[in-house]
């Protein structure tokens, strides 16, 4: 998260290719709505990744085989769908960003484009977070 947060800092997304129709799992907003969007903060949401971009919130969730692989230049020439692990791309105004690929056959990658974190199933259904710095002892004994 960290990494993402210093990396996407201060840019703006020039395009995102969607690479594996398979991975999207929303199509309102779509994902056209965070081209020309300045980048935000970056958050997790137990293991959801997202990212403020704009207005809106461009969610993943990497499952068992799903990387996240940051280039500081990515090819000029978009990828062609179907061809290796690729299911999306994103690139910044200056030429990085990152691809979103899955290794696995099962493809559960992941990725969600929404006005709050919320609106995913996974993410509503997450109950407290351990690592959230509010949460200390008496946090816990409230839970229980």
């Amino acid at each position: 998260r960290e990494f993402l947060d210093e990396h996407l800092a201060g840019r703006t997304v020039d395009r995102v290719l969607p690479l594996a129709v398979s991975v999207l799992k929303t199509y309102d907003p779509p994902l056209t709505a965070l081209e020309g969007q300045p980048t935000g903060p970056v958050a997790r949401h137990g293991k959801f990744l997202d990212l403020r971009i704009g207005g809106l919130h461009l969610v993943t969730h990497l499952a068992r085989a799903g990387w996240l692989r940051w280039q500081d230049a990515l090819p000029a020439q978009p990828p062609r769908p179907g061809k290796g692990p690729l299911a999306l791309r994103l690139v910044l105004d200056d030429g990085a960003g990152f691809d979103l690929t899955e290794a696995g056959t099962q493809k559960r990658l992941a990725v969600y484009v929404v006005h709050d974190p919320q609106e995913v199933p996974g993410i509503a259904r997450l109950g407290p977070d351990p690592l959230a710095a509010g949460f200390d002892r008496d946090a816990f004994a409230a839970l229980l």
